[in-house]
């Protein structure tokens, strides 16, 4: 397994990944904002907007290879200015090859490579009822719930680093 930078000849097997974890990871009307999101890290000129992507000064997105050159997962994060936030964005692993370790790996390099590069930015992140508890065994804590957040039945977990 290899984590490497996303590139622009990632984005169809990324959108793969999105399509086999919706509705029940991610719902199917957030489809179109993530292509946003992998056609902004392709070309820095792509804006990209969402309601938690506020004043962001970088953002980086990154895929798990097998030993294959299979992609089997990606997931980024997002740089706050004002608020010294770390957000993770856009975790996931395909549905196939879920309970492999390969969500743990991700999280962890990302975590990595905030608290090297921003150590004094709190790592946040949103995510659902079905993946808080993974979170929470990382290290995360929830905030805040919002009901039927993120469409409907696929509720809003804000969650920080303990």
């Amino acid at each position: 397994m290899k984590i490497r930078p996303y590139q622009s000849d990632d984005k169809q097997a990324c959108l793969e990944i999105f399509k086999s974890n919706s509705p029940k990871f991610f719902d199917e009307g957030e489809l179109q904002m993530f292509e946003n999101w992998l056609d902004h890290q392709g070309n820095a000129d792509s804006q990209y907007q969402s309601p938690t992507y506020r004043n962001s000064e970088k953002d980086e997105y990154y895929v798990i290879e097998t030993e294959e050159g299979n992609l089997v997962g990606s997931g980024g994060f997002y740089i706050l200015k004002d608020t010294r936030e770390a957000r993770l964005a856009w975790g996931m692993i395909h549905n196939e090859h879920h309970r492999n370790g390969y969500g743990t790996a991700l999280y962890q390099f990302r975590a990595e490579q905030i608290k090297q590069r921003w150590p004094n930015h709190i790592l946040t992140l949103g995510t659902s009822q079905h993946t808080f508890s993974f979170y929470e065994k990382m290290g995360l804590s929830v905030v805040n719930t919002v009901k039927s957040g993120y469409g409907k039945d696929l509720d809003q977990y804000d969650m920080v680093v303990k």
